[in-house]
């Protein structure tokens, strides 16, 4: 074992998170796992998260975002047998029966703990709307931990504020899903995303230092990166960008993509064009 090495199921304990609270993990644990086996022999994704719920006792709330965002208008989705995109720890505690599926479709987490029942009962229409576990996250003060990733990948919470603000570079788009809920029953229901306009892109790597001049804890642990920060303050920082400082931080206008992205939907309209995840799903769907 390398010196001063931490077993995977002891690095919760050297990170800033205490019992009682509501933790949101997004994580890339493929170099974990990697130096688990290497150092430890083995690795096992469940023990990961029984340690993160045995620190959060039982007053506290995990929380692994499940999302199947790349859905489109039409496609099916199944709470119990659609697995999520977001990372091999989101699909281990999919597999368990300990966690709860929140109801959207793009955007659904796994929720276990004190508070699973009231986030799984919520039934929001857009992914990031006032009834929303994102509106939950920011009114009860959840944390959240990045583990291998960080704020410029993986802040998803910043579209709650985006669309609580109304910004200009994004608007309403309605997507039919044919959907299946937790008692098997189908229908099909219409969802909102607040998506980015033509020309738009996303860069959070000016939000990040934003937060690092004040909120965000960082971390160093086994050669892995972890950042954690309290969503409250981090909706602060977000929502002063946006209006004061017209979401600089957070989006830009790019005349070169405004272009490429009008004529790829032109050729979508004279069906030229297809993405690599259409072409998936029609060889999935030929065989």
């Amino acid at each position: 074992m390398e010196k001063g090495y931490i077993p995977y199921q002891k690095i919760i304990d050297k990170l800033d998170v205490n019992e009682g609270e509501i933790l949101i993990v997004t994580s890339n644990i493929t170099k974990m796992a990697f130096l688990s086996r290497r150092n430890e022999g083995s690795f096992d994704s469940n023990l990961l998260i029984d340690s993160f719920q045995k620190k959060l006792g039982k007053e506290g709330t995990l929380i692994l975002p499940s999302y199947n965002h790349n859905l489109k208008s039409g496609q099916k989705f199944d709470i119990k047998n659609t697995t999520p995109v977001t990372g091999a720890l989101a699909l281990a505690a999919f597999k368990r029966n300990d966690f709860k599926r929140t109801k959207n479709p793009l955007h659904s987490f796994l929720v276990r703990g004190k508070y699973a029942d009231e986030l799984s009962n919520l039934n929001n229409k857009s992914s990031f709307g006032k009834d929303s576990p994102f509106a939950f996250f920011l009114e009860k003060n959840a944390k959240m931990l990045f583990i291998s990733t960080n704020v410029t990948a993986a802040f998803t919470f910043t579209h709650f504020v985006e669309e609580s603000e109304k910004v200009h570079y994004r608007k309403y788009q309605k997507l039919p899903i044919k959907y299946t809920n937790e008692k098997n029953q189908f229908s099909v229901r219409d969802y909102l995303l607040y998506k980015k306009k033509t020309g738009w892109d996303l860069d959070f790597k000016p939000l990040e230092e934003l937060f690092r001049k004040s909120i965000l804890n960082e971390k160093t642990i086994n050669g892995l990166k972890f950042q954690s920060l309290n969503i409250s303050k981090a909706y602060d920082i977000i929502l002063k960008d946006i209006r004061e400082n017209k979401a600089k931080s957070i989006a830009y206008f790019s005349l070169k993509l405004f272009v490429r992205d009008t004529v790829k939907q032109v050729l979508k309209k004279l069906k030229i064009f297809r993405t690599t995840f259409d072409k998936i799903q029609n060889a999935n769907n030929i065989l």
